[in-house]
């Protein structure tokens, strides 16, 4: 158990580490599938890791050694975990999971803030609001809508704009706001995360781009739309919606610019191969959990 849960907790910073590497290996859509497994499985290996970590330190203090009264023998054979380590890790456990609380009441603020736009007037779901920031944002949600400011509107031509609206649509299609959720939860619980937590981020956006490009049947009308719009403004939206200007417009434009991307099947192997890695180590320290539970309660 010991060393498995070593492993565990060395696991989300592997994956941080090369999540966002095989990701530039990989079409958008998948890169964004690949980095969402791969960080909800780092977030899972920190808390099992640590939960681990807790039970078995804790485990062994004089108290609970005494409300359980397991086999001194079989308690002695298994895998030691000291106690100021499970000390340590059950106070990382509650920060984490302290940390994952605020980051759900939060995100149900913005949402409840945001639902009296689902209320305004739209064309079918499109609405449009009067201000002079250029700005654009898919807002999640039954019904899902994609708003859009005046300003925006007057600073792109006809066929921009149906660029900009088929990559909103893209999101709301996608239903990329759960992607960017898991994202949010996963950096709240280890915060060593939030390199992948801002890949995923960028990849749900080049995913966004590229179906906006296919729409519209041209990647150079799709960059032009996207470099004007960044030209016109800097508004990123509302935190919870999906922005047209958030993340990273520069390296978007020049990926549209180029050829259609295209995966390469050893970047996927590899990171199908860390993720079930971790996942068999997920598997084995939950057996020594349970196992090192059977031992407390004979």
């Amino acid at each position: 158990m010991y060393l498995t849960v070593y492993l565990l907790l060395l696991a989300p910073a592997v994956l941080t580490a090369a999540g966002p590497r095989l990701a530039r290996q990989l079409t958008p859509a998948a890169a964004a599938r690949m980095l969402a497994a791969t960080t909800a499985v780092a977030a899972v290996a920190t808390v099992w890791g640590l939960l681990v970590l807790t039970a078995g330190g804790l485990g062994r203090i004089g108290e609970v050694v005494a409300y359980t009264r397991p086999d001194p023998a079989a308690l002695a054979a298994a895998d030691p975990v000291p106690r100021t380590l499970g000390v340590l890790a059950a106070a990382l456990l509650t920060c984490g999971l302290v940390r994952l609380t605020r980051s759900v009441r939060r995100r149900r603020r913005e949402v409840r803030a945001l639902a009296a736009l689902r209320r305004l007037p739209a064309a079918g779901d499109l609405i449009v609001l009067a201000d002079e920031n250029a700005d654009a944002y898919a807002l999640p949600g039954r019904p899902g809508r994609i708003v859009i400011t005046s300003g925006m509107l007057r600073a792109l031509p006809a066929d921009e704009r149906a660029v900009l609206l088929a990559h909103e649509h893209a999101h709301l299609a996608h239903r990329h706001h759960h992607y960017n959720a898991l994202g949010e939860m996963a950096c709240a619980l280890n915060p060593l995360l939030r390199r992948l937590r801002d890949e995923l981020g960028f990849a749900l956006e080049r995913w966004a781009d590229e179906d906006a490009a296919h729409v519209v049947a041209s990647r150079p009308l799709a960059a032009r739309s996207l470099a004007r719009a960044a030209l016109a403004g800097t508004g990123r939206g509302p935190a919870t919606a999906l922005a047209y200007l958030r993340h990273e417009v520069t390296a978007r434009v020049r990926a549209l610019r180029g050829t259609r991307p295209e995966s390469r099947h050893s970047a996927a192997m590899l990171a199908a191969s860390l993720v079930t890695m971790t996942a068999l180590a997920l598997a084995d320290a939950a057996s020594a959990l349970g196992r090192f539970l059977e031992i407390l309660h004979p």
